[in-house]
């Protein structure tokens, strides 16, 4: 789901300072470092911005609380066992609350984080999705005396059908049209069926006319089904510590998303889940990140990244920053670049000075 209030443009200037270059991912076991010497890398990945800016006592304060949750989370592993004690929560909520402090303290943070509340939303039409994207209207439907004509949401449906490459919809079924308003829940997909075989997508027309804002939510929401479907994840309630998990989902080995999660988020992860609020997880991390809202998780990250992957041109300084590098990371999957290469062709040559635009519409 892509929430337009928590998603900025893209971070083209991004602060210079900081652990950027490790990003979330851990240092290797197994390089002769003592345990405390180990902590302290660790506790630099999750201290982000921060690692330079807390005084020595404030350090020795979160690699007292670190080292004591680190000894529990390997005792923890060592058995095999993937949930977290309330005990380590506790104490991994007592981290995040003093990191958020730090940041609150040296960084600007904010108590109240993005305060994002999600309205309401209002469910306008749903179409059933047939051969070659045909769609047949639910008898329902009634949009006598709305906002937008039928022919207004089958033109948007047309538009993403000719964004993304012929046969994109094949693993869908539903089409559905809602709204909570402009500038909120921009769009959505969601599995129809417990092994995440069949898929339903969900966009607002409210938020639609902004083009080139609805064809980079097209893109996150389109990869979302990519990375969560059925021959990507298990949907269980049987997690593991092999690959990432979420709630009821485990990823495959050689997933989309188990790599990336591989690659750039092991060493803060918990962090981010023990946080209420990610605005000041991003703000210690956010030369890692391409958009505020990709600080959320591991799935809305890779998902924001994908888009720009799509859109951006390829970055020949890729190896300078976290979130480029994450960028650069889809190229080792040639069906993933085949897939780009369509995209940009079907938004043809203007599409070239995207970036361009979309900074001076920002600006202006």
């Amino acid at each position: 789901m892509r929430k337009k209030r928590l998603v900025s443009a893209v971070l083209l200037v991004l602060l210079l300072a900081g652990c950027g270059q490790t990003g979330g991912k851990l240092l290797p076991s197994g390089t002769g470092r003592t345990d405390t010497a180990a902590a302290q890398a660790e506790l630099d990945v999750q201290l982000g911005l921060l690692k330079d800016e807390i005084t020595a006592e404030e350090r020795r304060e979160a690699l007292d609380l670190w080292s004591k949750i680190r000894a529990i989370q390997t005792e923890r592993k060592a058995k095999g066992n993937y949930e977290r004690s309330d005990y380590e929560w506790r104490l991994l909520r007592r981290l995040s609350g003093l990191y958020d402090a730090y940041t609150i303290r040296y960084l600007g943070g904010d108590e109240e984080g993005f305060g994002y509340r999600s309205p309401r939303e209002r469910t306008l039409a749903v179409y059933q999705i047939g051969a070659g994207g045909a769609l047949t209207p639910d008898p329902a439907n009634d949009l006598s005396g709305g906002a937008w004509s039928e022919t207004e949401l089958l033109d948007l449906w047309e538009e993403m059908c000719t964004l993304l490459p012929e046969g994109a919809f094949e693993g869908f079924d539903q089409f559905t049209v809602f709204t909570d308003g402009p500038e909120e829940t921009v769009a959505y997909v969601w599995a129809l069926d417990d092994a995440g075989a069949r898929w339903e997508i969900a966009v607002d027309p409210a938020d639609a006319e902004d083009r080139e804002y609805f064809v980079e939510t097209v893109l996150h929401e389109y990869f979302h089904y990519l990375s969560l479907n059925d021959t990507q994840v298990i949907y269980t309630s049987e997690q593991t510590l092999d690959t990432y998990n979420e709630p009821g989902m485990v990823t495959l080995a050689d997933s989309y998303l188990n790599d990336f999660y591989q690659e750039f988020w092991t060493g803060y992860l918990d962090d981010c889940l023990a946080c209420d609020d990610t605005y000041n997880f991003f703000l210690r991390h956010c030369d890692d990140f391409i958009t505020p809202y990709a600080s959320t998780d591991p799935s809305e990250d890779i998902c924001e990244s994908f888009a720009f992957f799509v859109l951006r041109p390829r970055d020949f300084r890729a190896d300078e920053d976290v979130w480029s590098r994450k960028l650069d990371f889809f190229y080792q999957y040639p069906q993933l670049v085949a897939f780009r290469e369509e995209v940009r062709g079907n938004l043809g040559l203007a599409w070239g000075e995207y970036f361009e635009s979309r900074q001076e519409a920002d600006a202006a």
